[in-house]
């Protein structure tokens, strides 16, 4: 798990996430699973974030993420919102689209952003279609 400033910008924050997309594109799902902390409740393994980009659309096992991606019927987001500290330490929300074979998607990255002693915790949240 890495950690960020504890200042990072919205634009440091989505190119945390571009660079896990960027792991999820070489299909290095142990590694993009280590980068980030993750919700507990939500269960993810390496293997299920696997699972669930291969059971997308048309549940191919040779579709992947991409970094980049054309629009498609919709078009990729990638969106910070933020707000006071709550008492989970959290203070942000990431959504970001993700592109699959190069076309944009509405599947989708959450994250919430949790600030620690160290930085900002990045916590996968969930993958699923918007």
């Amino acid at each position: 798990m890495s950690h960020l400033p504890k200042f990072a910008t919205d634009q440091e924050l989505i190119k945390f996430v571009d660079d896990w997309a960027a792991l999820m594109e070489s299909e290095d799902y142990e590694a993009a699973f280590a980068l980030t902390a993750h919700i507990p409740e939500m269960k993810w393994t390496p293997s299920l974030m696997k699972d669930v980009v291969k059971a997308y659309d048309e549940c191919s096992p040779d579709q992947k993420v991409t970094v980049q991606g054309m629009p498609s019927d919709v078009s990729q987001r990638k969106e910070v919102s933020r707000w006071p500290k709550n008492r989970y330490g959290e203070i942000a929300e990431i959504w970001h689209d993700l592109n699959i074979n190069g076309l944009a998607s509405d599947l989708t990255a959450t994250f919430r952003v949790v600030e620690s002693n160290n930085g900002l915790v990045v916590k996968l949240n969930d993958i699923h279609v918007m």
